[in-house]
């Protein structure tokens, strides 16, 4: 019989400044006296309500990676200008403007992945696979995409390039020329993502960015895509926000997706209301044409 340690551990991502998901969330997690909690990044950007998540994820003591929409803000948006429009950077630009200076020191000191041992397993939690600071163009959410919509084999192959000796040789270069365009690389050599190692190091990756879940695996690595917080897609229930619970076990663990419900009227009414520039991006993040 399968014995449980009861350590748990609760995992949720891409909240992108919606705040009354993440509000259900915490509540659920502290109804369930879970008190190691880590949100895989993109906490802010797009949505309404940055400020008010920072906030909110501080008083929960969650430990936050940090995802590419925040290190629009601890390193610019220089590195990612093939990325943005003209839309975008004033979405971005207004985002930055509803922090204050200690949320974004916050931002400049969190890390991109955290190492756990869970019943003798290694799990690395990240944003992205690969490490979106440098590496968000040729090995990207939609080659990943791509490669599972049309059942290409090993749809987890692009990650092996992350700390690969070619990347690591592509990193030392650019970051010798201090440039903003080259500030993600320099962030990458002072604080490699996985610590440096590859992602075949661990038993599973659980990661992010992609907004609705995938499970892939092959004799290397499982890798876990977890669904963005408040956003629902297919068949997912568009009135419940949803996080991962992992139970450790003594040997191993078993993962389970939790679905709270959260009131989308208010989510709705604080994007109206709202002063953002851009709204229609949001508004199709969650589900609203």
């Amino acid at each position: 019989m399968e014995k449980y340690t009861g350590r748990q551990i609760a995992i949720f991502t891409d909240v992108h400044g919606l705040l009354f998901p993440v509000i259900s969330i915490l509540q659920d997690i502290k109804r369930r006296g879970i008190k190691e909690i880590y949100s895989l990044g993109d906490n802010i950007g797009v949505g309404p309500n940055p400020s008010e998540v920072l906030e909110l994820l501080e008083e929960y003591n969650v430990k936050s990676i940090n995802g590419n929409s925040e290190d629009y803000v601890s390193i610019g948006i220089k590195p990612f200008e093939a990325y943005f429009n003209k839309a975008k950077t004033e979405s971005q630009e207004w985002t930055n403007l509803q922090l204050n200076s200690k949320q974004i020191e916050q931002l400049k000191n969190n890390k991109h992945s955290y190492d756990l041992i869970v019943g003798g397993l290694k799990i690395g939690l990240c944003h992205f696979g690969n490490d979106v600071r440098i590496d968000f163009s040729n090995n990207s959410t939609w080659s990943y995409q791509r490669s599972i919509n049309y059942n290409l084999p090993n749809p987890q192959q692009q990650f092996y390039y992350t700390n690969s000796e070619k990347q690591k040789l592509e990193i030392d270069e650019k970051s010798k020329i201090v440039i903003p365009e080259n500030a993600g690389f320099i962030s990458a050599k002072n604080e490699p993502i996985f610590g440096g190692r590859k992602v075949d190091y661990y038993d599973e990756i659980i990661q992010g960015h992609v907004h609705f879940k995938f499970l892939t695996e092959d004799d290397k690595v499982k890798i876990r895509t977890i669904r963005a917080a408040g956003m629902a897609y297919g068949a997912d229930p568009i009135d419940y926000a949803s996080y991962i619970i992992i139970k450790e076990k003594e040997i191993g663990y078993d993962v389970e997706e939790i679905l709270v419900p959260f009131d989308r009227n208010k989510m709705l009414k604080s994007i109206d209301n709202s002063s953002m520039p851009d709204k229609d991006r949001i508004n199709k993040f969650v589900g609203r044409r």
